[in-house]
């Protein structure tokens, strides 16, 4: 009984660190902190056809993730959205600029800071 018991307080305490990270949306373009284990995310719509070009300068490395939606159970027409995570690989300041090209029109900047504390 005694062995059961220590085998499930470690099981326990090996089990309890394993939590989920967090995620940073930012809403606006204002400077903001993180800590190292967050996890930035910066979601970018286009129509179809739109080009996105990411730039970081800082201690993280971009993952661009494309979302696939869904109407009635089906992909509508002209949807091109994507989301960029932004994950950590060292504590300082982080600069983030995405530039949106829609297929006929003016591209756009987008320009995001924060630090990694």
């Amino acid at each position: 009984m005694r062995k059961m018991f220590y085998g499930i307080a470690l099981f326990a305490l090996l089990a309890g660190p394993a939590l989920a990270d967090d995620i940073v949306i930012p809403h606006d373009a204002k400077p903001f902190e993180v800590k190292e284990t967050d996890i930035v995310r910066i979601p970018v719509k286009g129509i179809a056809g739109t080009n996105f070009a990411v730039k970081v300068k800082g201690p993280a490395k971009e993952k661009v993730n494309n979302i696939s939606i869904r109407v009635n159970g089906a992909k509508p027409i002209g949807a091109n959205d994507r989301e960029i995570d932004l994950q950590s690989t060292g504590k300082g300041n982080v600069e983030v600029e995405i530039t949106i090209t829609p297929p006929n029109g003016e591209a756009k900047t987008e320009k995001y800071e924060y630090e990694i504390k």
